[in-house]
């Protein structure tokens, strides 16, 4: 299944109880090994409907999205013009970027990395259009979690995004990626009612620091 068929309702998840949450958590993690400034150039890898991107225009940053799928690239300029913010949006994969080597700050890709189709050849290109002393921040669902379970389950009964997904583990990220940093978010299970939100919230850094491979979202930085 393509994004562009669900792109209408992709940012839909955001806007319940349980998806802002884990959008909340997901973002702080990666933001905090990300370490944003004002005026770096970014590249999101596989922008969808540029759920980061756009933050990080809010931030100050020069923005440039890539995403292969149209309507989500489309989408992601609507939204970036009903705020007034200036995003450059290209078409086209992750394992063969169209920019010259070393031209961005920070190279950025979130929940895109298991959809690729030659995921050592995207990390290739990442490090390749990352300038010297840039960071490469790669965010993925993490295959070691109750998350990742339930999606799997879920796709052998019907067509999905996940069914073609490949989830990562840590130990697979840092195969590839070879990251100076990482660290996991979102330990709530997916079954989560709003009531329990809260609570979970409460232990959510505590579980980042002793339960750090399990969960739901792992996040690796590579600097460069």
């Amino acid at each position: 299944m393509e994004f562009d068929r669900i792109a209408e309702k992709y940012d839909g998840w955001f806007k319940t109880p349980l998806g802002s949450h884990v959008d909340r958590l997901e973002k702080e993690l990666t933001f905090r090994l990300l370490a944003p400034r004002p005026g770096e150039r970014v590249l999101d890898v596989g922008t969808g409907t540029a759920n980061y991107l756009l933050e990080l225009a809010r931030m100050g940053l020069d923005c440039t999205g890539l995403d292969p799928g149209p309507t989500m690239v489309s989408i992601a300029g609507a939204k970036a013009r009903a705020e007034g913010l200036d995003l450059r949006l290209v078409r086209a994969r992750a394992e063969a970027l169209p920019f010259v080597s070393q031209g961005f700050d920070i190279v950025l890709s979130v929940t895109a990395f298991e959809f690729f189709q030659d995921p050592a050849l995207a990390v290739s290109e990442m490090v390749r259009v990352c300038r010297p002393g840039g960071r490469i921040v790669i965010g993925v669902l993490n295959k070691w979690s109750l998350w990742a379970l339930k999606r799997r389950i879920l796709s052998w009964f019907r067509e999905s995004v996940f069914t073609q997904c490949r989830f990562y583990s840590y130990p697979e990220m840092r195969r590839l990626t070879k990251p100076a940093s990482w660290g996991t978010a979102v330990f709530a299970p997916p079954w989560t009612p709003p009531s329990l939100i809260p609570r979970f919230d409460r232990w959510e850094r505590r579980l980042q620091a002793l339960a750090r491979p399990f969960g739901a979202y792992l996040v690796v930085r590579r600097d460069r």
